[in-house]
């Protein structure tokens, strides 16, 4: 009951936090604004108070509230149960709304004594008003009860045990990349806060000082989280990738993107008073799309589609996602469309040079927004399809590829180019010479790649324009570190992104894969490695959940050994129907070794033959006597023994002279894998027993069927059976200049932060 009570605080105060805040800005009066803060720090303690109250109770084990009986279990460590906080629909919206809440004091203080400081704070607090309604309609505080009414459950019902946590989510991850994606997206609610204040008070030049330093700041956590997400899916789901244009994974790419060509066109705007609309319009965009990304996630609507989908969360809540979306959607374009007019007043007459650095840093946001237009598409199209009746299909991500490489190849260019390019004034001789020199070493690196066989059009051009962009921003990096190093945070970034695009084309581009079997401390070798199958051992034996093993792989080379241990595992979430798996990487400098578990089996470590029907071999053990199939029997009465097929398999022995002898031994294969345990039968008048222990099946040609079978010494001890792992090798060289580049990135924007503080506002040095 109190956290219920909790979120209705919430809603309750931030409405009348709202309705105070807007009066403030209408009658301009102090009282009101007083009365708006009040509320504010009253919705606070109430934000703060339910997710403390919400953690108290995962931490505590109460079943009793079903949220945390979906999503945590007593078999968790304490740290995925912290996680399991934010795991759900409900638990995301909580920690949305905490993260909004802690933000919102901090835009408050930074905003204070400012004109515009009620109005801002108005727009603001709504958004965490409408996510407070959402929670009261999807509460994390529904009790088991109330949820399975059906099932006439007990008040105060408690179960003995939740369902636990994903396997998959189960990495140290997931403490870090949700939270920070969570304050990436609050952050971007400020961008669209100052762009609809600036709207209503006809403030159209102001609010680009005002807004940059949070948008820097969002666009780099933002980014940060993204790609860790993309870390962490490489690290943990085995397929050998970063980024596969999943849906949901695009979803919260599309603010980023936006947010990026905001921050370049805020900086046009700066320099020459154009892009106004465009600015005002892409300070919305970036905060629209956070809450379409919401939509897209936790509606279902994607359930089908993507792997990161959540479940549907009722109609109710689907029309209010709708409606949030609807509303803060319709404000900005109904108040763009009021003030189309007066913002030509304050639009220079001037048009842009096709020499000068604006036009090239438009024409390069304009791609990076083409880009963004591709993903929302394909991103879009399972709903398009359910609105239309159709079956919801995912773009096939090779599409992306396509288009995603034509403009990064576009941006990667003009960003070289702009480089050297001046502020309105600009002229092409001022800056044509200067790029003969990369443009000439650039052409030298994509020679070399064609001389390797290379020639693929689109990666020869991308790398062109990489080691373009390479080239012309470290140049530029090391002027301005000795002359301005304030204006180092732009070049820093672009290094960053031409990093990054190298590393995931070298790495794309030059990863092979191969497939080995080994048997337990069995080596081979394999794209110049020598791999050993040391041993695996069980790993959280403390945990009855589930049953996880590491298979531990040597990997030596040129008298360099390291380590690499994936993981297969079996937990209760699944009933341990299908096994998880976890790659193990060796990592070093210029290359991960990468390894995927495919399959685990056991070798009887006895010896077999495989025998087509008519086809005759000698006997493994006795070479006196040789064996035959004659055929294959099966009743289809009693084919199926529980999940088992009875297949009896005629056989003939042949001692010579004249001495053939029939027999018929039975198995109960497996009609997935079509093995048998042995079934152990022993040839009359000697030591060996005999047992049919695997049907390998030509489905094109029945007549190519073939059985396996095992024979053993009756007088000796059954031998131990041998462990074969059988895992992808995958080489992916230069796959950390992505992890170097992104660092990279994010630190550029961080970099960039004080030459647009406050104190830095009227002196910002040319670039």
């Amino acid at each position: 009951m109190l956290g219920k009570v909790l979120i209705y605080g919430t809603v309750l105060f931030g409405f009348f936090s709202v309705v105070f805040f807007l009066l403030a800005n209408w009658k301009e009066q102090k009282i009101f604004q007083k009365i708006g803060e009040t509320f504010y720090y009253a919705m606070t303690f109430t934000v703060i108070s339910a997710s403390i109250y919400l953690l108290y109770n995962i931490l505590i084990h109460n079943f009793q509230f079903t949220y945390i009986w979906e999503y945590s279990s007593t078999e968790l460590h304490d740290y995925f149960l912290f996680a399991s906080f934010y795991s759900g629909q409900e638990g995301s919206f909580t920690l949305w709304m905490l993260t909004l809440t802690i933000l919102g004091l901090i835009f408050y203080w930074r905003t204070k004594n400012k004109d515009y400081q009620s109005l801002a704070m108005a727009i603001f607090t709504s958004i965490i008003f409408f996510i407070a309604l959402i929670l009261i309609f999807k509460s994390p505080f529904e009790y088991v009860w109330e949820t399975f009414a059906s099932e006439n459950l007990q008040v105060g019902f408690t179960p003995p045990n939740g369902r636990g946590l994903n396997p998959i989510l189960q990495n140290y991850w997931i403490t870090i990349h949700p939270p920070i994606l969570f304050i990436g997206y609050s952050l971007m609610a400020i961008p669209y806060t100052y762009a609809l204040t600036a709207l209503i008070r006809k403030d159209y030049k102001t609010w680009v000082e005002a807004v940059m330093p949070w948008t820097l700041v969002g666009t780099a956590i933002l980014g940060l989280g993204i790609m860790l997400g993309g870390f962490w899916a490489y690290e943990t789901l085995g397929w050998g990738g970063f980024w596969a244009w999943d849906p949901v994974e695009n979803s919260s790419l599309i603010p980023w993107i936006i947010a990026v060509a905001f921050i370049h066109t805020l900086i046009v705007q700066k320099r020459t008073n154009a892009l106004i609309k465009t600015n005002l319009l892409l300070g919305l965009l970036s905060f629209i799309f956070v809450v379409y990304a919401t939509f897209l996630t936790r509606s279902g609507i994607l359930g089908e589609t993507s792997v990161h989908s959540f479940v549907t969360p009722g109609a109710l809540v689907y029309n209010m996602l709708v409606i949030f979306q609807i509303v803060y959607l319709g404000f900005g374009v109904i108040f763009i469309l009021i003030r189309f007019k007066d913002i030509n007043k304050y639009i220079g007459k001037k048009g842009m040079s096709v020499a000068t650095r604006e036009y090239s840093v438009t024409l390069g946001s304009i791609v990076m927004l083409a880009l963004a237009a591709v993903v929302i598409i394909g991103t879009s199209w399972p709903a398009f399809a359910e609105i239309f009746g159709q079956k919801k299909v995912a773009i096939d991500p090779s599409n992306y590829d396509k288009f995603g490489s034509i403009f990064a190849i576009i941006f990667l260019i003009l960003n070289a180019i702009s480089t050297y390019q001046k502020w309105i004034s600009g002229k092409i001789q001022d800056f044509a010479s200067k790029l003969l020199l990369p443009i000439g070493v650039s052409l030298l690196v994509v020679i070399a790649f064609y001389f390797l066989e290379l020639d693929n059009i689109n990666f020869l051009l991308l790398t062109f324009a990489t080691f373009f962009a390479l080239i012309t921003n470290l140049e530029y990096l090391v002027r301005v570190a000795i002359k301005n190093p304030k204006t180092m945070g732009a070049y820093i970034s672009h290094f960053g992104v031409a990093i990054l695009i190298l590393g995931a084309v070298i790495s794309g581009v030059y990863s092979t894969t191969k497939q080995m079997r080994l048997k337990k401390n069995e080596t081979k070798s394999q794209f110049g490695y020598n791999f050993t199958f040391v041993d695996f051992h069980q790993i959280e034996t403390e945990f009855h959940d589930r049953e996880k093993y590491k298979y531990n792989i040597k990997i030596e080379k040129d008298n360099s050994v390291s380590f690499a241990s994936p993981i297969v595992y079996w937990s209760d979430f699944n009933d341990k129907q299908s096994p998880f798996l976890e790659p193990g990487i060796s990592t070093n400098i210029a290359k991960d070794v990468y390894l995927s578990p495919k399959a685990i089996e056991q070798d009887l470590n006895i010896p077999h033959i495989d025998l087509m029907k008519e086809q005759s071999k000698k006997n493994p053990i006795d070479s006196s006597f040789s064996v035959s199939v004659v055929t294959f029997i099966m009743d289809k009465n009693t084919a199926m023994m529980g999940d088992r097929v009875l297949l009896n398999t005629v056989v003939k022995y042949d001692f010579g002279n004249d001495d053939n002898r029939l027999d018929t031994l039975q198995s109960l294969l497996d009609p997935n894998s079509w093995e048998s345990m042995p079934e152990w039968k022993n040839i009359k008048n000697t030591n060996i027993d005999i047992s049919m222990t695997k049907l390998i099946r030509d489905l094109a040609d029945v007549k190519n069927t073939r059985a396996v079978l095992s024979f053993k010494d009756s007088t000796k001890p059954m031998p131990e059976p041998i462990d074969i792992f059988t895992f992808d090798i995958t080489i992916k060289p230069f796959i950390n200049l992505v992890w170097l580049g992104t660092i990279i990135l994010v630190a550029g924007f961080f970099v960039a932060l004080p030459r647009y503080s406050k104190n830095n506002k009227n002196n910002i040095a040319k670039e």
